[in-house]
């Protein structure tokens, strides 16, 4: 079980504070580590020829950032509405910005708020 720590301190796995204070997604730049936290919209799974990723849209308040998990199918926890904190370095692909294998800490369950809806969700038509 690990240590108990101050919401500000950084995480075990970043003890030189590399990533930073959590930043809007709005201000994300390329090649440059960040923190990000929000919740997450749409969760999907991609399989290909080099094997299964893993994709799950993180939203803030200013717009949104793909985490892509490559070799996994799924991963617990990580379900829409999940509350998280991510860290990694994100880059533009495909018209999107995404993060590759991110650190990451569930924050809140799904049940402590509304979830948020990828507008590719067709749930989340009215």
């Amino acid at each position: 079980m690990p240590c108990p720590r101050a919401h500000d301190d950084p995480p075990p796995c970043d003890r030189e504070n590399r990533f930073g204070p959590p930043t809007a997604v709005k201000d994300l730049v390329a090649r440059r580590p960040v923190t990000v936290r929000g919740r997450l919209g749409g969760v999907e799974t991609l399989v290909g020829a080099h094997g299964p990723t893993f994709e799950a849209e993180l939203f803030d308040t200013t717009g949104s950032v793909v985490l892509v998990f490559f070799g996994r199918r799924s991963i617990p926890g990580l379900v829409p509405g999940v509350a998280l904190e991510a860290r990694g370095t994100p880059r533009a692909h495909r018209g999107r910005t995404e993060i590759l294998n991110p650190l990451y800490e569930l924050l809140a369950p799904p049940g402590d708020a509304e979830p948020t809806r990828s507008a590719r969700d067709p749930r989340s038509d009215p």
